[in-house]
């Protein structure tokens, strides 16, 4: 039986599932262990326990499974269940990717860029080219994204624009989050405004709130009103949980980006709308969660604001130059 197997078990069979991958790993089935391991890690059904998963991990590790390295080296190198260790965490990843692991070979690569020293690149641009030509899953993805940046930055090979548009537009078009902003990056400087915000919209649509709090501020420090929208955008829906810290960040950029008083307004308004740590207000909203009514409010804010953008941006797009 696969982890794949076990990793299904756990959605049709959850209780069940959870017992038995525990004694399978308990009896040497090397692909229970891991994910016996990453449930541990997780406290997925089970209490979190890092130092425990670690163990597990370093038994499968111990008999040569790919998986069991790459999670070692993933321990060492994030302190989950034991100390930090970066050689220790390099030692692992350099077992799993001799063996073509794609998470080993994508974790090698970014604990050499890591190191900072200008003389690893090379290798790590192997790397990545490897990774990124090995398939379309996550850690694919992930690779096809970081080789684009090598040959967009030309870190260890001349500077090749064609070759970063093609892996990021490879890697957007099969959903990641950060090629489809990096895409936007180069469509941008290039001129093509409607193409970036097109990358721009799916990536703040259908990324998770993470992603969302790293580009927003790059996104709401430009100049250019069509840019500031998905900076405004990404706020949103992290504010749509009703967040009173995420909703008054929202208000706040909302003021900050002001065009009319009417936006002043609607800002004081956001600002003073009733929110708890996450959780509908009963008292105050009796007959609908304010997650709902917070969506729906900020969903015709940015609606308002898009219109007036769409109007403006001609103003701005013929000095747009750079970067995002």
């Amino acid at each position: 039986m696969t982890k794949a197997h076990l990793r299904d078990l756990l959605v049709s069979n959850p209780h069940d599932a959870t017992q038995w991958i525990k004694a399978a790993a308990e009896a040497d089935i090397i692909p229970a262990q891991i994910v016996w391991g990453q449930l541990l890690l997780d406290g997925t059904r089970v209490a979190r326990d890092p130092a425990a998963a670690f163990v597990w991990f370093e038994r499968a590790a111990q008999s040569g499974d790919l998986d069991g390295q790459n999670m070692v080296g993933r321990c060492y190198e994030q302190g989950w269940g034991v100390e930090p260790d970066p050689k220790l965490a390099t030692k692992f990843f350099e077992l799993a990717a001799a063996a073509g692991h794609v998470w080993g070979q994508v974790n090698l690569a970014q604990m050499l860029m890591r190191g900072g020293n200008p003389a690893d690149r090379p290798r790590s641009f192997e790397l990545f080219r490897a990774a990124a030509e090995g398939g379309t899953s996550k850690a694919n993805l992930k690779a096809m994204n970081s080789l684009a940046r090598f040959l967009e930055e030309g870190w260890a090979v001349p500077a090749n624009p064609r070759g970063a548009l093609y892996w990021y537009s490879r890697a957007a078009a099969l959903g990641d989050h950060w090629a489809q902003y990096n895409l936007a990056t180069i469509l941008h400087a290039g001129g093509d405004l409607a193409g970036a915000d097109v990358w721009l919209e799916r990536a703040v649509s259908g990324s998770d709130d993470g992603f969302r709090r790293r580009i927003a501020p790059l996104l709401l420090a430009r100049g250019e009103l069509a840019l500031r929208r998905h900076g405004l955008e990404a706020l949103r829906r992290i504010a749509a949980s009703g967040s009173a810290a995420d909703v008054q960040a929202y208000a706040s950029a909302l003021n900050d980006a002001a065009a009319t008083p009417s936006d002043l307004e609607d800002a004081r308004r956001l600002s003073e709308l009733p929110t708890t740590d996450g959780r509908p207000d009963s008292r105050s909203c009796p007959q609908a969660s304010i997650g709902r009514g917070l969506v729906g409010y900020l969903g015709g804010r940015i609606a308002a604001m898009s219109r007036r953008i769409a109007r403006l941006s001609n103003l701005t797009s013929s000095c747009s130059k750079g970067a995002l």
